[in-house]
């Protein structure tokens, strides 16, 4: 086992959860790489000052357990917990109307049949159980759907990760979709370390296959990123800690969706940075440095690179069918960076980086993974 006090930034792993953050990890010179299991069997805490991110929801708990820092750990559970974060929104967003229920409760929901709103489990990650539906939707056949996805995907996702039973319903924030990963430095100044715009899918099952990064979507998205994450260090007051948040514009106002602490963006998401203009998030985040990005984008003012998660076909048996690489290049025209995974043990054969025309990128929305696995020989 290394020895975990000879430096002061852990980035702490579960080889078992989903893959991708590892195997994009970039050189990080100071970042020590810590298991899960090596964290448990050691009786490290950590400290106000200690720079500490984890590579997936899968470990959090065995790293939060490990704070000394009571107000770091608080804000931590206020943003796990779906509920406790719109509690904590509330001074922000009053008229935000939320709701916790238990997935067996479902069916005696009274919604707005004229609205649109969000289910989601309280505790989750890579889009599970999440559905946007009417008022006037089938909230029995509903929940069984999702009771199934969510049984299904727990033989990746621990109970502590993804929860099966507690479920939230929310007013349903219309607009794009956007992402920010981002850390407050240790005197609580948020710092911005990518922005990503999150088209959809053609299919809603790959929902987090593309997210994309360029200077018109920085112009867009950075200033009023940096307001709101001002905002909420008043209320959430935290330092020294990495978030991946998610949000809509509506109304020319980022609406949170969610935020996830104690890391950037996940199975490498955040590494989309420094395969496309050498910006590392993990090295900014350690030295409490921060990118220079008038200079990034005034160098790169056409580029839209791009972060595309390549799914497992919806309808493709694993087991019987592999990935079929060569076909599948041939969509994208310039990979930066790729990264394939054990398909028949998550839920995607890899990730890739890849540059481009935002028309070209966009266009990838429409991929079907089905077609791009064949019979295993």
């Amino acid at each position: 086992m290394t020895n975990p006090r000879t430096t002061k930034s852990w980035l702490i792993a579960d080889p078992g959860a989903e893959a991708g953050a590892i195997e994009t990890l970039p050189h990080t010179p100071g970042l020590q790489l810590l298991t899960v299991d090596e964290l448990r069997q050691s009786d490290m805490t950590f400290g106000h000052t200690d720079k500490v991110c984890i590579t997936s929801e899968a470990v959090i708990e065995d790293v939060l357990n490990r704070f000394s820092d009571d107000t770091l750990r608080a804000g931590i559970n206020k943003m796990k917990d779906k509920v406790a974060f719109r509690e904590a929104l509330a001074a922000l967003f009053p008229s935000f109307w939320f709701n916790q229920v238990g997935i067996s409760e479902l069916p005696r929901q009274k919604l707005d049949p004229e609205k649109s709103y969000v289910i989601k489990p309280v505790k989750g990650c890579f889009g599970s159980g999440v559905r946007v539906i009417q008022g006037d939707a089938d909230l029995g056949k509903l929940g069984e759907e999702i009771s199934i996805e969510l049984k299904k995907n727990s033989s990746v996702f621990s109970d502590s990760v993804l929860s099966s039973a507690d479920m939230i319903i929310e007013e349903c924030v219309e607009g794009e979709e956007y992402a920010v990963d981002m850390f407050y430095n240790q005197e609580g100044k948020p710092v911005i370390t990518n922005i990503y715009y999150h088209p959809m899918p053609r299919n809603p099952a790959y929902l987090h296959m593309i997210y994309c990064t360029s200077s018109d979507i920085f112009s867009t998205i950075y200033p009023k990123a940096v307001r709101f994450f001002e905002r909420f260090q008043q209320i959430v007051p935290v330092t020294n800690i990495p978030i991946h948040a998610e949000f809509r514009l509506q109304n020319d106002q980022l609406v949170p969706v969610e935020m996830n602490s104690l890391r950037f963006g996940g199975m490498g998401l955040t590494n989309l940075s420094y395969y496309g203009f050498g910006s590392n998030a993990y090295q900014f985040f350690i030295d409490d440095t921060e990118p220079d990005w008038s200079e990034i984008w005034r160098k790169r003012p056409e580029t839209t690179y791009a972060f595309f998660i390549a799914y497992n076909g919806v309808n493709t048996n694993p087991t019987t069918h592999q990935p079929d690489w060569d076909s599948f290049r041939r969509i994208f025209t310039n990979i930066i960076h790729e990264v394939s995974f054990d398909y028949q043990k998550q839920l995607a054969f890899g990730v890739l980086y890849i540059e481009g025309t935002n028309d070209h990128i966009l266009s990838l929305l429409g991929t079907e993974f089905d077609e791009h696995f064949v019979p295993v020989s």
